[in-house]
């Protein structure tokens, strides 16, 4: 591939979305506890057969309502030339010039995106818990990423793409 091949395949996408990403590998967890479970406990008898066909049974029952749910598969954040949108977390759109910077939370146990706003309260923030509102309120908005599927390097790429003069705290 020589260097006029790239250029002409790079073009850059408007807007870049980060969606939900949830799989089926949870029920086949549930699956094979539930089947060993039972497979262990059942040729015990007594006690131990009553108990761990119980314990199968209900494995069994959540490898099912995982693997029948619907998916998850809808937009948690979008970065776009005009600003962030976060459906989640408010009504409007962000533009860029009302971000101050962003962050990524490495001390907590889930993975999530910082995003620092002067004024947070005038893009009307969708919080239905009160206790939960004031983090929102105060400095701008914490957006988990646990069941998004992304990384901190696809999000800062993208921040770099569409803001480079928002820097990373």
């Amino acid at each position: 591939m020589s260097v006029f091949d790239v250029q002409g395949e790079t073009i850059a996408p408007s807007r870049i979305e980060f969606r939900g990403d949830d799989s089926r590998w949870t029920a086949l967890f549930y699956l094979g506890v539930g089947g060993l479970a039972l497979a262990y406990s059942i040729p015990m008898g007594g006690l131990e057969a009553i108990f761990g066909g119980f314990f199968g049974a209900l494995f069994l029952l959540f490898a099912f309502g995982q693997a029948f749910r619907e998916l998850d598969r809808s937009i948690h954040l979008v970065l776009d030339e005009e600003g962030i949108t976060a459906p989640s977390v408010f009504v409007q759109k962000v533009p860029w010039d009302a971000v101050q910077s962003y962050s990524f939370d490495p001390n907590c146990d889930v993975k999530a995106v910082l995003v620092h706003l002067p004024e947070p309260s005038r893009f009307e923030p969708k919080v239905t818990d009160p206790l939960a509102e004031w983090p929102v309120t105060w400095y701008g908005f914490r957006l988990s990423l646990d069941g998004v599927a992304c990384s901190y390097e696809e999000i800062e790429a993208a921040f770099r793409r569409f803001a480079p003069q928002v820097r990373k705290a």
